[in-house]
């Protein structure tokens, strides 16, 4: 396994790190719509961190929390990792678990929903197997749950699925599902 360096998030880095093309645009956002003051405001969160192999800049991610304490939406700009992926994957779901916040929301592109498909029928059919779009799947694997499907969601009109984590501070004890 390649050896990867976390380190605490500097706003600059958010202007430093190339994208993979699945993330040319995330939830509508180009790059550029960055600007410095927002860089900081994701740096200056309680859990944010960039991920490094043999320099480069592979990985930014957080939890933006919105209700101090309490809860929080987590995100991610990924560059190209190849085999760094499994160690970016675990540390993530680390934090997530060392996590203080009651709940966790995190929103990933998935695949179209048929319109007349709703609530549990559209979480269902966006993940199954065959359907179940890279970033709905990793998003499993850092222990989200899926909750609900987000038709013509964002700027784009593209359908998302906002998975959920609950933490010790939820009342649900460690039951994540």
């Amino acid at each position: 396994m390649p050896d990867v360096v976390f380190e605490r998030l500097r706003a600059g880095d958010l202007f430093e790190i190339e994208r993979q093309p699945s993330q040319a645009r995330v939830l509508g956002a180009e790059p550029g719509d960055i600007d410095w003051d927002t860089a900081e405001v994701l740096a200056g969160q309680p859990v944010a961190w960039a991920a490094r192999c043999e320099g480069r800049l592979i990985a930014l991610f957080g939890i933006g929390e919105h209700h101090e304490g309490r809860h929080g939406v987590a995100w991610s700009i990924l560059g190209e990792m190849g085999a760094a992926h499994l160690a970016v994957t675990r540390r993530i779901r680390g934090e997530l678990q060392g996590s203080r916040l009651a709940r966790v929301e995190l929103i990933a592109r998935a695949a179209e929903v048929p319109f007349t498909f709703q609530g549990d029928k559209a979480v269902e059919w966006v993940m199954r197997p065959a359907r179940i779009s890279p970033e709905c799947r990793w998003a499993v694997m850092l222990g989200f749950t899926p909750a609900h499907v987000l038709k013509r969601y964002g700027p784009d009109g593209d359908t998302h699925m906002l998975f959920e984590w609950f933490g010790p501070a939820s009342g649900r004890g460690t039951d994540h599902g």
